[in-house]
Protein backbone atom coordinates (compact mmCIF):
# COMPACT_ATOMS: atom_id res chain seq x y z
CA UNK A 1 0.00 0.00 0.00
CA UNK A 2 1.08 3.93 -0.71
CA UNK A 3 2.10 5.80 2.04
CA UNK A 4 -0.25 8.49 3.04
CA UNK A 5 0.94 12.19 1.59
CA UNK A 6 0.93 13.73 4.98
CA UNK A 7 3.74 11.28 6.47
CA UNK A 8 7.41 11.02 5.74
CA UNK A 9 8.47 8.08 3.89
CA UNK A 10 11.05 7.85 6.44
CA UNK A 11 9.54 7.77 8.82
CA UNK A 12 6.33 5.03 7.70
CA UNK A 13 9.63 2.87 6.96
CA UNK A 14 11.22 2.83 9.97
CA UNK A 15 7.74 2.33 12.43
CA UNK A 16 7.12 -0.49 9.75
CA UNK A 17 5.99 -4.27 11.15
CA UNK A 18 8.66 -5.89 9.62
CA UNK A 19 11.63 -3.42 10.90
CA UNK A 20 10.00 -3.53 14.39
CA UNK A 21 10.07 -7.38 14.12
CA UNK A 22 13.48 -7.09 12.99
CA UNK A 23 14.67 -4.47 15.95
CA UNK A 24 13.11 -6.74 18.20
CA UNK A 25 14.91 -9.86 16.90
CA UNK A 26 17.99 -7.87 17.23
CA UNK A 27 17.19 -7.52 20.82
CA UNK A 28 16.41 -11.08 21.80
CA UNK A 29 19.30 -11.80 19.77
CA UNK A 30 21.39 -9.82 22.14
CA UNK A 31 19.98 -10.58 25.18
CA UNK A 32 20.29 -14.41 24.36
CA UNK A 33 24.09 -13.38 24.57
CA UNK A 34 25.48 -11.03 26.76
CA UNK A 35 22.34 -11.82 29.28
CA UNK A 36 24.04 -15.36 30.09
CA UNK A 37 27.60 -13.84 29.67
CA UNK A 38 26.79 -11.39 32.54
CA UNK A 39 25.46 -14.11 34.45
CA UNK A 40 28.51 -16.15 34.14
CA UNK A 41 30.93 -13.20 34.99
CA UNK A 42 28.98 -12.94 38.27
CA UNK A 43 29.17 -16.38 39.13
CA UNK A 44 32.48 -16.34 40.79
CA UNK A 45 31.29 -13.32 42.81
CA UNK A 46 28.44 -15.21 45.00
CA UNK A 47 30.00 -18.65 44.50
CA UNK A 48 32.73 -21.22 46.62
CA UNK A 49 36.22 -21.92 45.00
CA UNK A 50 34.70 -25.04 44.83
CA UNK A 51 31.73 -24.35 42.86
CA UNK A 52 33.33 -22.06 40.65
CA UNK A 53 35.95 -24.80 39.30
CA UNK A 54 33.25 -27.52 39.05
CA UNK A 55 31.12 -24.79 36.77
CA UNK A 56 34.86 -23.80 34.80
CA UNK A 57 35.12 -27.97 34.22
CA UNK A 58 31.73 -28.15 33.23
CA UNK A 59 32.02 -25.18 30.66
CA UNK A 60 34.83 -26.67 28.96
CA UNK A 61 32.63 -29.67 28.38
CA UNK A 62 30.26 -27.75 27.05
CA UNK A 63 32.59 -26.30 24.01
CA UNK A 64 33.49 -30.01 23.64
CA UNK A 65 29.40 -30.15 23.29
CA UNK A 66 29.23 -27.43 20.78
CA UNK A 67 31.95 -28.61 18.68
CA UNK A 68 30.32 -31.67 18.18
CA UNK A 69 27.03 -30.49 17.63
CA UNK A 70 28.53 -28.29 14.81
CA UNK A 71 29.27 -31.73 13.31
CA UNK A 72 26.23 -33.64 13.99
CA UNK A 73 23.58 -31.30 14.44
CA UNK A 74 24.12 -29.29 11.35
CA UNK A 75 26.19 -31.87 9.12
CA UNK A 76 24.29 -34.87 10.38
CA UNK A 77 27.86 -36.50 10.84
CA UNK A 78 28.09 -38.94 14.21
CA UNK A 79 31.25 -39.39 15.48
CA UNK A 80 32.62 -41.60 18.19
CA UNK A 81 35.59 -40.05 18.70
CA UNK A 82 35.33 -36.73 19.95
CA UNK A 83 36.97 -37.43 23.40
CA UNK A 84 40.01 -38.24 20.82
CA UNK A 85 40.26 -34.86 19.79
CA UNK A 86 39.17 -33.68 22.76
CA UNK A 87 42.23 -35.49 24.83
CA UNK A 88 45.01 -35.03 22.23
CA UNK A 89 44.28 -31.46 22.91
CA UNK A 90 44.53 -32.38 26.49
CA UNK A 91 47.76 -34.10 26.23
CA UNK A 92 49.39 -31.87 23.85
CA UNK A 93 49.14 -29.24 26.36
CA UNK A 94 50.21 -31.51 29.47
CA UNK A 95 53.23 -32.74 27.44
CA UNK A 96 54.54 -29.72 26.21
CA UNK A 97 54.51 -28.43 30.41
CA UNK A 98 55.76 -31.62 31.50
CA UNK A 99 59.04 -31.88 29.24
CA UNK A 100 59.24 -28.18 27.87
CA UNK A 101 56.92 -26.50 30.67
CA UNK A 102 59.83 -24.44 32.25
CA UNK A 103 60.72 -22.55 28.63
CA UNK A 104 59.16 -18.90 28.05
CA UNK A 105 55.93 -19.42 25.87
CA UNK A 106 55.52 -23.26 26.45
CA UNK A 107 52.13 -22.51 27.27
CA UNK A 108 51.39 -20.94 23.99
CA UNK A 109 53.24 -23.77 21.89
CA UNK A 110 50.86 -26.20 23.72
CA UNK A 111 47.99 -24.44 22.86
CA UNK A 112 49.01 -24.41 18.96
CA UNK A 113 49.81 -28.33 19.31
CA UNK A 114 46.53 -28.92 21.05
CA UNK A 115 44.37 -27.40 18.37
CA UNK A 116 46.85 -28.39 15.01
CA UNK A 117 47.60 -32.26 16.14
CA UNK A 118 43.52 -32.88 16.69
CA UNK A 119 43.05 -30.80 12.96
CA UNK A 120 45.80 -33.20 11.17
CA UNK A 121 43.89 -36.05 12.58
CA UNK A 122 40.45 -35.05 11.47
CA UNK A 123 42.08 -33.87 8.08
CA UNK A 124 43.51 -37.22 7.37
CA UNK A 125 40.40 -39.58 9.02
CA UNK A 126 38.31 -37.09 6.68
CA UNK A 127 39.96 -37.39 3.26
CA UNK A 128 40.21 -40.69 3.49
CA UNK A 129 36.50 -41.40 4.13
CA UNK A 130 34.77 -38.35 3.07
CA UNK A 131 36.52 -38.67 -0.44
CA UNK A 132 35.75 -42.78 -0.41
CA UNK A 133 32.29 -42.08 0.16
CA UNK A 134 32.59 -43.78 3.79
CA UNK A 135 29.29 -42.17 5.86
CA UNK A 136 26.25 -42.74 7.97
CA UNK A 137 26.75 -45.93 10.24
CA UNK A 138 29.94 -46.85 8.54
CA UNK A 139 31.43 -43.67 9.40
CA UNK A 140 30.36 -43.98 13.47
CA UNK A 141 31.85 -47.33 13.54
CA UNK A 142 35.21 -46.30 12.67
CA UNK A 143 34.85 -43.91 14.96
CA UNK A 144 34.54 -45.84 17.48
CA UNK A 145 37.10 -48.30 16.70
CA UNK A 146 38.91 -44.93 17.11
CA UNK A 147 38.47 -44.12 20.25
CA UNK A 148 39.12 -47.51 21.37
CA UNK A 149 42.48 -47.75 19.82
CA UNK A 150 43.95 -44.54 21.31
CA UNK A 151 42.51 -45.17 24.61
CA UNK A 152 44.52 -48.61 24.22
CA UNK A 153 47.69 -47.04 23.37
CA UNK A 154 47.44 -44.31 26.10
CA UNK A 155 46.87 -47.09 28.78
CA UNK A 156 50.00 -49.61 27.62
CA UNK A 157 52.53 -46.22 26.48
CA UNK A 158 52.58 -45.77 29.89
CA UNK A 159 56.61 -44.50 30.01
CA UNK A 160 54.96 -40.89 27.75
CA UNK A 161 50.99 -41.19 28.88
CA UNK A 162 51.43 -42.26 32.33
CA UNK A 163 49.15 -45.02 31.33
CA UNK A 164 46.12 -45.94 33.91
CA UNK A 165 47.84 -43.25 36.36
CA UNK A 166 47.80 -40.55 33.48
CA UNK A 167 49.66 -37.07 33.82
CA UNK A 168 50.67 -35.03 36.52
CA UNK A 169 52.90 -33.18 38.48
CA UNK A 170 54.09 -31.18 35.32
CA UNK A 171 54.50 -26.94 35.38
CA UNK A 172 50.61 -25.92 35.41
CA UNK A 173 49.88 -23.26 32.19
CA UNK A 174 50.81 -19.76 32.15
CA UNK A 175 49.67 -16.50 30.59
CA UNK A 176 51.09 -13.43 29.95
CA UNK A 177 54.11 -12.33 28.41
CA UNK A 178 56.74 -14.61 28.31
CA UNK A 179 60.11 -14.22 30.44
CA UNK A 180 58.22 -10.88 31.98
CA UNK A 181 54.95 -11.44 33.10
CA UNK A 182 52.87 -14.84 33.73
CA UNK A 183 50.09 -16.00 35.80
CA UNK A 184 49.71 -19.31 36.68
CA UNK A 185 46.36 -21.44 35.43
CA UNK A 186 45.56 -23.44 38.46
CA UNK A 187 42.05 -22.92 38.63
CA UNK A 188 40.15 -20.01 40.53
CA UNK A 189 38.87 -17.04 38.94
CA UNK A 190 41.41 -16.45 36.24
CA UNK A 191 41.09 -19.86 34.73
CA UNK A 192 37.66 -19.56 34.64
CA UNK A 193 36.87 -16.50 33.32
CA UNK A 194 39.48 -17.58 30.29
CA UNK A 195 37.12 -20.09 30.00
CA UNK A 196 33.88 -18.48 29.54
CA UNK A 197 35.77 -16.18 26.68
CA UNK A 198 37.01 -19.48 24.99
CA UNK A 199 33.14 -20.63 24.89
CA UNK A 200 31.42 -17.11 24.01
CA UNK A 201 34.17 -16.50 21.59
CA UNK A 202 33.54 -20.01 19.84
CA UNK A 203 29.46 -19.55 19.94
CA UNK A 204 29.90 -16.56 18.30
CA UNK A 205 32.09 -18.17 15.66
CA UNK A 206 29.84 -21.41 15.25
CA UNK A 207 26.67 -18.77 15.03
CA UNK A 208 28.52 -17.09 12.63
CA UNK A 209 29.42 -20.63 10.35
CA UNK A 210 25.74 -22.08 10.60
CA UNK A 211 24.37 -18.66 9.12
CA UNK A 212 27.12 -18.51 6.49
CA UNK A 213 26.95 -20.19 2.81
CA UNK A 214 28.69 -22.82 4.06
CA UNK A 215 26.28 -23.86 6.95
CA UNK A 216 23.00 -23.30 4.97
CA UNK A 217 25.24 -26.35 2.63
CA UNK A 218 25.58 -28.16 5.66
CA UNK A 219 21.99 -28.57 6.39
CA UNK A 220 21.11 -29.15 2.98
CA UNK A 221 23.53 -32.24 3.23
CA UNK A 222 21.99 -33.44 6.56
CA UNK A 223 18.69 -33.26 4.43
CA UNK A 224 19.88 -34.60 1.24
CA UNK A 225 23.00 -35.17 0.41
CA UNK A 226 22.70 -36.52 -3.25
CA UNK A 227 20.43 -33.55 -4.07
CA UNK A 228 23.10 -31.16 -3.13
CA UNK A 229 26.11 -33.20 -4.93
CA UNK A 230 23.41 -32.56 -7.86
CA UNK A 231 23.43 -29.32 -8.11
CA UNK A 232 27.27 -28.73 -8.25
CA UNK A 233 28.29 -28.62 -4.93
CA UNK A 234 31.48 -30.87 -4.04
CA UNK A 235 29.99 -32.43 -0.73
CA UNK A 236 32.97 -34.28 0.47
CA UNK A 237 35.13 -31.15 0.58
CA UNK A 238 32.41 -29.20 2.72
CA UNK A 239 32.39 -32.09 5.26
CA UNK A 240 36.14 -32.68 5.56
CA UNK A 241 36.07 -28.92 6.38
CA UNK A 242 33.32 -28.79 9.17
CA UNK A 243 34.97 -31.86 10.38
CA UNK A 244 38.10 -30.52 10.70
CA UNK A 245 36.58 -27.10 12.43
CA UNK A 246 34.79 -29.63 14.86
CA UNK A 247 37.49 -31.30 15.91
CA UNK A 248 40.00 -28.07 16.43
CA UNK A 249 37.42 -26.50 18.72
CA UNK A 250 37.13 -30.46 20.43
CA UNK A 251 41.19 -30.23 20.64
CA UNK A 252 40.84 -26.59 21.82
CA UNK A 253 38.30 -27.32 24.55
CA UNK A 254 41.11 -30.13 25.55
CA UNK A 255 43.68 -27.53 26.27
CA UNK A 256 41.06 -25.79 28.52
CA UNK A 257 40.81 -28.84 30.12
CA UNK A 258 44.00 -29.25 31.52
CA UNK A 259 43.91 -26.38 34.37
CA UNK A 260 40.70 -27.87 35.72
CA UNK A 261 40.66 -31.78 35.03
CA UNK A 262 42.56 -34.96 35.12
CA UNK A 263 44.73 -35.60 32.15
CA UNK A 264 44.17 -39.43 31.87
CA UNK A 265 42.84 -41.93 29.18
CA UNK A 266 39.40 -41.94 30.31
CA UNK A 267 39.33 -39.10 28.42
CA UNK A 268 40.16 -41.04 25.16
CA UNK A 269 37.53 -43.45 25.63
CA UNK A 270 34.42 -44.59 24.07
CA UNK A 271 32.15 -43.69 27.38
CA UNK A 272 33.43 -40.23 27.05
CA UNK A 273 33.01 -40.12 24.12
CA UNK A 274 29.53 -41.11 24.03
CA UNK A 275 28.76 -38.60 27.46
CA UNK A 276 29.33 -35.90 24.73
CA UNK A 277 26.24 -37.09 22.52
CA UNK A 278 24.06 -37.24 24.96
CA UNK A 279 24.75 -33.57 26.12
CA UNK A 280 24.21 -32.53 22.31
CA UNK A 281 21.19 -34.81 22.36
CA UNK A 282 19.69 -33.71 25.87
CA UNK A 283 19.87 -29.88 25.05
CA UNK A 284 18.80 -29.98 21.51
CA UNK A 285 21.21 -30.89 18.47
CA UNK A 286 21.28 -28.36 15.59
CA UNK A 287 20.96 -25.07 17.97
CA UNK A 288 24.21 -24.61 19.18
CA UNK A 289 23.27 -23.20 23.09
CA UNK A 290 21.16 -26.79 23.21
CA UNK A 291 24.24 -28.46 23.55
CA UNK A 292 25.83 -25.83 26.26
CA UNK A 293 22.57 -26.53 27.88
CA UNK A 294 22.49 -30.32 27.42
CA UNK A 295 26.11 -30.33 28.59
CA UNK A 296 26.06 -28.36 31.50
CA UNK A 297 22.28 -29.63 32.82
CA UNK A 298 23.39 -33.28 32.20
CA UNK A 299 26.84 -32.89 34.52
CA UNK A 300 25.33 -30.86 37.00
CA UNK A 301 22.50 -33.72 37.45
CA UNK A 302 25.62 -35.97 37.14
CA UNK A 303 27.29 -34.49 39.97
CA UNK A 304 24.06 -34.34 42.61
CA UNK A 305 23.05 -37.79 41.93
CA UNK A 306 26.69 -39.28 42.25
CA UNK A 307 26.52 -37.46 45.68
CA UNK A 308 22.99 -38.51 46.96
CA UNK A 309 22.45 -41.56 44.94
CA UNK A 310 26.11 -43.15 44.91
CA UNK A 311 25.07 -46.39 43.27
CA UNK A 312 21.88 -45.74 41.37
CA UNK A 313 23.16 -42.66 39.11
CA UNK A 314 24.13 -43.92 36.44
CA UNK A 315 20.75 -45.91 36.05
CA UNK A 316 19.21 -42.60 36.74
CA UNK A 317 20.90 -40.48 34.09
CA UNK A 318 20.52 -43.31 31.25
CA UNK A 319 16.66 -43.57 32.35
CA UNK A 320 16.80 -39.55 31.90
CA UNK A 321 18.53 -39.97 28.46
CA UNK A 322 16.00 -42.32 27.02
CA UNK A 323 13.38 -40.68 28.11
CA UNK A 324 14.52 -37.00 26.32
CA UNK A 325 15.29 -38.89 22.85
CA UNK A 326 11.75 -40.73 23.02
CA UNK A 327 9.52 -38.42 24.44
CA UNK A 328 11.24 -34.91 23.65
CA UNK A 329 13.77 -35.39 20.37
CA UNK A 330 14.36 -31.63 19.95
CA UNK A 331 15.71 -31.52 23.44
CA UNK A 332 15.60 -29.06 25.94
CA UNK A 333 15.94 -26.20 23.53
CA UNK A 334 12.78 -27.84 21.72
CA UNK A 335 10.87 -27.67 24.72
CA UNK A 336 11.58 -23.76 25.54
CA UNK A 337 10.56 -23.01 21.90
CA UNK A 338 8.02 -24.27 21.73
CA UNK A 339 6.71 -22.84 25.22
CA UNK A 340 8.04 -19.91 23.64
CA UNK A 341 5.36 -19.87 20.87
CA UNK A 342 2.80 -21.03 23.03
CA UNK A 343 3.01 -17.75 24.81
CA UNK A 344 3.36 -15.33 21.84
CA UNK A 345 0.45 -16.90 20.52
CA UNK A 346 -1.02 -16.38 24.32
Amino acid sequence: SRTSPNIDPEVARRASPARAGRVGGRWRTVLAHFLPLALLCLFPLISSEYQVNLLAKFLVYALLALSLDLLWGYAGILSFAHGVFFGLGAYSLALVMQYWGELPGATYLGIVLAVAVPSLLALFIGYAMFFRRVGGVYFAIVTFALGAIFQSVTIVWIEFTGGLNGLYGFPNPKLGIPGVWEAELVGGPLTYYLIVAALFLSLLFARQLVNSSLGRALRAIRTNEERVEFLGYNVPAIKLVIFVISCALAGLSGALYVPVGFVSAEIMGILFSTAAIVWVAVGGRGTLYGAIIGALVVNYLQAFMSDVLVFYWYLIVGVFFILVVLILPDGVIGIAQRLYRQMRRG
